[in-house]
């Protein structure tokens, strides 16, 4: 330790100075500013990648709102694949019946304007014909193999008789091949006019609209003409409705009514098919939706019409209770007359059917008549 009044030497003086600051390495040793510039960077980084996100969403909901503009076809850009393909469409060529010249051409057109035209012959007794020759033939067959296996079983030998294996007679065998391949040829023309005859017979209206479409045009000379005058012999192919000849009073009724009014019903395909011609056709679904109307709208009044009556026939008079119920009676048995008639002519239904729906339709009417009675009844007596 100096004493007083010694020298202090630099060195002593540099020990009597306050310790020098520590410093520490490593990351945590930058300086402020340059913590500031990585946490900027930080953020913009997480900045720019939530833009990019948020273009990526904004870019696939415009693409499919573009899509859904090309469906409904508002897109502007003709270029992609499917705005073209739905702003294209492949044009129509329809042919109209003055294309074509008189004679089978013309008629052929003509039968391809509706499906009610497609009228043939069955050629029944033809067909019968060839069945019945051939049904003689398989006859002869068969008493010439009864005849052999009566020789066969006058000889003793019933070997040949009870074992095919066995048999060796080559007239038999040669005789059985030669009924499989008759039999086969009978089958085949007895299911054809089995189908042939399942084939409704035309509508009277149909058959006089091709009728004077051949006598008009002379598409056909007289003597082949003849075919369309056989009626019990011809077929029509087209599907046609459930009900033909009620589409022919649907439509002659709106040709009387308005002629305007029938055009409705036709379709343009229809329009530019029949060309000059003074034909109208009808389309069949369009005709088949208003008779569904009209349907719909009967049912509805066979419905609620007997509920009103019978509610208006109700009294609360005790010398009119009698006379009322008679004529309630008489109401349901009108009313299920005509449902029933109205289910027979305008529905596919079979009997059973529309003997159940009556029985139904009948059962709901009493019920409600009896169930209305009772109420009165009740409300007399307790006003008593």
């Amino acid at each position: 330790m100096a004493q007083a009044g010694d020298e202090i030497s630099p060195a002593d003086s540099e020990s009597h100075q306050s310790p020098p600051e520590t410093t520490i390495q490593g990351p945590l040793s930058a300086p402020p500013a340059t913590v500031l510039e990585r946490r900027s960077s930080n953020t913009a980084n997480s900045l720019r990648s939530a833009e990019e996100g948020v273009s990526v969403e904004s870019h696939e909901k415009k693409t499919c709102v573009n899509r859904l503009k090309a469906i409904l076809g508002l897109s502007d850009h003709k270029s992609s694949s499917t705005s073209f393909t739905l702003q294209y469409q492949v044009p129509e060529i329809i042919k109209s019946v003055d294309d074509y010249p008189e004679g089978y051409g013309k008629l052929a057109a003509f039968i391809d304007c509706d499906p009610n035209f497609r009228i043939y012959r069955k050629f029944g007794w033809l067909h019968n014909r060839v069945l019945l020759h051939i049904q003689d033939e398989l006859q002869e067959l068969e008493e010439e193999l009864e005849m052999i296996d009566a020789w066969e079983a006058k000889s003793g030998d019933n070997v040949k008789l009870a074992s095919r294996r066995e048999d060796t007679t080559t007239e038999r065998l040669e005789l059985i091949a030669t009924i499989k391949q008759k039999l086969d040829e009978y089958d085949k023309y007895f299911l054809r006019l089995h189908q042939m005859q399942a084939v409704r017979t035309p509508t009277k209206r149909n058959q006089n609209s091709l009728y004077n479409m051949i006598e008009d045009t002379q598409s056909q000379v007289t003597s082949e003409s003849e075919w369309i005058r056989q009626r019990a012999d011809l077929a029509a192919v087209g599907h046609g409705a459930e009900h033909g000849w009620f589409n022919g009073v649907v439509e002659d009724i709106l040709n009387k009514l308005s002629p305007r009014l029938s055009l409705i019903f036709r379709t343009r395909v229809q329009r530019e098919q029949s060309g000059q011609d003074p034909m109208r056709l009808m389309s069949p679904h369009r005709l088949a939706i208003f008779q569904r109307t009209l349907i719909t709208i009967s049912a509805a009044v066979l419905m609620l019409a007997p509920v009103i009556i019978l509610v208006q026939l109700q009294t609360k008079d005790p010398s009119q209770v009698t006379r009322r119920n008679w004529l309630q009676i008489l109401t349901i048995f009108v009313f299920t007359l005509a449902f029933s008639a109205a289910s027979s002519i305008f529905t596919p239904a079979g009997r059973q059917d529309v003997l159940t729906a009556t029985a139904c339709y009948c059962a709901v009417l009493v019920v409600f008549m009896g169930n209305t009675s009772n109420v009165i009844v009740i409300s007399n007596h307790t006003s008593t």
